[in-house]
């Protein structure tokens, strides 16, 4: 039996059994352009908020392995910083600036290692003739304040006769290596100051437990005097330097709590050395507590605290006469301020913290000599007798800081940070910016990996 002829279907058939025609010129129609949430080339558009994928368990649990896996990668990068010190121009003010750079590489997942050298310009100005000093001296009438030209070193009369201006430069840096709740660092104040010397730092957590123990041996980076050193500018040649002022620090602190709110305390000492001057010990404490004000899981977490700091040095150390450091070194100063932190993020790509503070701080200098070595007793004796006279100072204290990181691929982060405080007897403030390279790929999530690295001090034992 003969088989009928096929008959062909119709057109209209046809056309709708085959995909539709292309409007947009990249094989995509109109539909499909909105199924992506883009306009179509030609009708009205309204943009859909679809619901965002939920992951199921399987998934979440593989995205937080590739998270930790991810964390004990190695990286490389570079960070660029200036800093700021009000005072007088030549004698305690000072700009600094930065460019360490770091490379870090894990040990397996036990230990990691980090290299930072760091090139460091300092630069305290050239002295005008404007400084003054107020000091008390011994006259036949009994003792009097008399305000005189800021001596430096020897030099006096510096109004008629200011000090030639010095800089400071050097390239030092440290070697660090960390485990999870225990790093250790070894390094060396940058080569080319006048004083130099080795520096080394220590954490150590036991049992990732609510005790941390730390211990450090670094500059006092108040001056240039005290940070690098001087030369005694009374001398046309030879002539000595002094300064370069050394903190070898311990501090135990205890804090409990978690996420939600906490307290915190420490204890801790210094024994501060330097060459050619007066040996000095402070001893100091701090405590507080913060709780979470506010939270929203899209933005960020609002959390305000409490906090308290007290210390004591032995002596005053604070001028920059020869045998004096050139530091902040008050025998009595207390602070109490109430900090407000905001960590938030924007997406999953910008994670920033913005920290402020205002508060009251006091603190007291006790009368000291202006020259307080024994080889300086004949000019001592020879300008009569000055000497740092007691002063007391009461006044509000403001603290900010902030810092902000972006991820721009999966390898690589860029970030930025601010600082500015009157902490202690003077204004400062500093800003910088690095780069990381990661060279294992990072997520991209609201909690971690969040690119914000420390610019100074011990790396972390993750990527942050």
């Amino acid at each position: 039996m003969a088989t009928p002829p096929q008959q062909s279907a119709p057109a209209e058939s046809t056309s709708q059994l085959q995909a539709p025609s292309s409007s947009s010129g990249t094989g995509l129609t109109d539909q499909e352009l909105q199924d992506r949430n883009l306009p179509p080339l030609r009708g009205p558009w309204v943009r859909t908020q679809r619901q965002v994928p939920q992951l199921n368990p399987r998934d979440v649990a593989e995205q937080q392995l590739q998270k930790i896996e991810s964390s004990y990668s190695g990286w490389l990068g570079g960070t660029a910083n200036s800093a700021f010190r009000s005072g007088n121009v030549g004698f305690s003010r000072l700009i600094t600036l930065e460019a360490p750079f770091e490379v870090s590489q894990p040990m397996g997942y036990h230990a990691r290692f980090s290299l930072v050298p760091k090139p460091v310009f300092l630069d305290s100005g050239q002295a005008d003739g404007s400084a003054v000093r107020s000091v008390q001296i011994t006259t036949a009438n009994g003792k009097q304040r008399v305000t005189i030209p800021e001596p430096m070193g020897t030099l006096t009369g510096t109004d008629t006769n200011p000090p030639a201006q010095q800089n400071a430069m050097g390239v030092g840096g440290d070697l660090q290596f960390a485990f999870p709740h225990f790093a250790i660092a070894g390094g060396y104040t940058p080569f080319g100051f006048l004083v130099s010397t080795y520096t080394a730092r220590m954490m150590w957590k036991p049992g990732d437990g609510p005790v941390t123990v730390t211990a450090s041996r670094d500059s006092v980076k108040d001056s240039q005097l005290s940070y690098a050193g001087l030369r005694d500018p009374a001398f046309a040649s030879n002539a000595p330097k002094w300064g370069g002022v050394v903190a070898n620090q311990g501090a135990l602190q205890f804090s409990h709590g978690d996420a939600q709110s906490g307290f915190y305390f420490s204890v801790g000492g210094q024994y501060l050395t330097g060459y050619n001057v007066r040996k000095n010990n402070r001893i100091d404490g701090t405590g507080g507590a913060y709780w979470r004000a506010f939270a929203a899981p899209e933005y960020g977490t609002l959390t305000i605290g409490a906090n308290f700091f007290a210390m004591h040095y032995a002596n005053n150390q604070n001028a920059f006469t020869y045998g004096m450091g050139g530091y902040f070194s008050p025998q009595i100063y207390f602070l109490a301020n109430v900090p407000v932190t905001w960590t938030g993020h924007y997406q999953t790509r910008w994670h920033y913290n913005i920290t402020g503070g205002v508060g009251v701080q006091a603190f007291q200098e006790n009368a000291t000599p202006l020259w307080p070595l024994y080889g300086q007793r004949a000019l001592q004796a020879a300008t009569g007798n000055p000497m740092l006279p007691d002063f007391t100072s009461i006044g509000g204290n403001y603290d900010l800081r902030s810092q902000a990181a972006y991820q721009i691929t999966p390898h690589l982060f860029a970030g930025g940070y601010l600082q500015a405080n009157n902490t202690r007897n003077y204004n400062y403030a500093s800003i910088g910016f690095y780069v990381r390279y990661i060279f294992r790929e990072q997520p991209s999530t609201v909690t971690a990996p969040t690119g914000l690295f420390p610019a100074d001090g011990l790396r972390p034992f993750n990527v942050p």
